[in-house]
């Protein structure tokens, strides 16, 4: 865990869920992490098994240039990723088991930045494992966030939090690297063209 957002929102939880194995949604009070509020999300667990999101951070949403209210979790991703980051989002609502990402953010532009994503498991009115709460913390904005929308996050990498021992550090458990998209230009569809050693991305005005 690299971030101080995702360090301090970490620390948060930790203290609201006591010996408990997640603390309930009713425990998180915004006003106590009021810095972190435009780039967390709440995510549940339907009757499908599937994770979708129940609110999100306007900063978040800003992102992507739309409300993400209501949108499947995995569809932040790129095509190629969606399944698995469906499938990590699932594991760490239904499991108690907090999780971090390590993402590649691609713009509709071509451009990339870094960030990291924390998940954390939150229980509901019922006391079910049937949600989280999540936080998207970007390294080093770039001048272009929340101008150039993002077309989607590739995962670069996941690790899964032992709480039985010392996580502030990731020190007990090693991050899962995952192999990279073999290029993101596929991401932007046919309308290339290869000229020398650059790849040229068709569009804009034609008049």
């Amino acid at each position: 865990m690299r971030h101080k957002n995702n360090i301090e929102l970490f620390e948060y939880w930790t203290a609201k869920r006591g010996q408990r194995a997640a603390p309930s949604r009713s425990d998180i009070e915004p006003a106590d992490i009021r810095g972190l509020l435009p780039y967390i999300f709440i995510c549940d667990l339907a009757e499908d098994r599937h994770l979708g999101f129940r609110l999100a951070g306007t900063a978040l949403c800003a992102l992507y240039g739309r409300e993400l209210k209501g949108m499947p979790f995995g569809s932040l991703w790129l095509a190629d990723g969606i399944r698995n980051a469906g499938r990590t989002g699932v594991s760490v609502a239904n499991g108690a088991t907090p999780a971090i990402l390590s993402l590649d953010c691609l713009s509709k532009g071509a451009k990339v930045v870094k960030a990291e994503m924390l998940l954390l498991p939150i229980t509901g009115p019922g006391g079910l494992h049937d949600r989280l709460i999540g936080l998207l913390s970007v390294f080093d904005p770039p001048y272009w966030l929340c101008h150039d929308p993002l077309l989607g996050f590739s995962t670069t990498g996941i690790r899964f939090l032992d709480l039985d021992r010392d996580p502030l550090f990731l020190a007990n458990r090693p991050e899962i690297r995952l192999p990279a998209p073999k290029s993101f230009a596929a991401s932007f569809g046919k309308n290339r063209k290869k000229v020398a050693h650059l790849v040229v991305l068709e569009g804009g005005r034609r008049d």
